[in-house]
This record gives C-alpha cells, structure tokens and sequence, in this order.
C-alpha cells in the first residue's frame, strides 16, 4: 500500500496510517466527483484493496498493540471495521456497475471517512500523548503489509496455489 511513498516509517507507524488515510479520501473524491463508470470502477477497486489491506493492518497489528491507551476507543474502532469488512466481502463479489454496488460503496465510503476522522481526531492524538514507543509496533506493521502483499501478488498470478 505504500508503494511510490518511500520505506515504511517503523519509528512513526501512525504516518504510514495517516498517508492510507490521505490516499482513501483522494480515491473516494475521485469515485464521487467522476461522471465517467471506468473512472468510478477503477477508483472503487483501488478502494476496496487499500481498505482490505489497511483493515487487516490495523485489526492484526495497531489495535492489539495500542489497545491500552484507550480500549473502549479501540473496541469501537474494531466494530466499525467489522461492518466495513461486510461491506467490502459483499462489494468484492459484485460488478461494480451494479446499481446496489454503487449505494453500497456510497455507505462504505461515508462509513470509512467517518472513522478516519475519528481515528485521527480522538485517538491519534491520544497515542501521541502516551508517548509509545512505537518502533516495535511499526517493526510489526511493516512485516504484516509486506507479507500480506506477497500474499496478495502470489494469489493474483495465473496459475497460482491459493
């Protein structure tokens, strides 16, 4: 995911966050704004593998690994992801041009940029309080992405083992 960005910042995890979010509000303006159904299926694409991607990021790594800065926050953050990734399995097995994609992926995309905001009004600013050590977290996270890709590559090749 953060592929053209540079290394992964395992010192700053939350920077590498924070890009994913900056790169999903692109995609959903450019999703939103465009007239063109091409423009708006390979927005929705890119959207659904970078929310793919950063939900299993955080669900596997960040939140278990900040969980005692705020677990209640970190509970509802994990809620949230839950009905997210309903909604990406669901929009994952249909055409895009589908007329209930498109009301499904209005829902995801208010969804997402709704816990983003939170993400970073409320809790960033809580961890950056704490003031964590966040290498080892970022150690974990950079391991998780990379792994995850490969994963991703190796299923996308024709012919592969999954």
């Amino acid at each position: 995911m953060h592929e053209n960005r540079g290394a992964f910042p395992v010192d700053r995890p939350v920077e590498a966050l924070l890009r994913d979010h900056s790169m999903v509000r692109k995609l959903a303006e450019a999703y939103r704004n465009s007239q063109s159904m091409d423009a708006r299926k390979e927005a929705a694409t890119k959207i659904l593998q970078m929310l793919e991607t950063h939900s299993r990021l955080e669900e596997s790594v960040f939140y278990p690994a900040v969980r005692d800065i705020d677990a209640s926050m970190v509970g509802h953050f994990e809620q949230e992801h839950q009905k997210t990734d309903d909604l990406l399995q669901s929009l994952q097995s249909m055409p895009m041009d589908d007329p209930q994609a498109e009301q499904m992926m209005g829902q995801l995309l208010d969804m997402t940029l709704h816990h983003i905001q939170e993400e970073e009004d409320e809790f960033f600013p809580k961890l950056e309080q704490a003031s964590m050590d966040m290498t080892q977290i970022g150690l974990q996270m950079q391991a998780f992405e990379a792994n995850l890709v490969h994963a991703q590559a190796q299923g996308s090749q024709p012919g592969a083992q999954q």
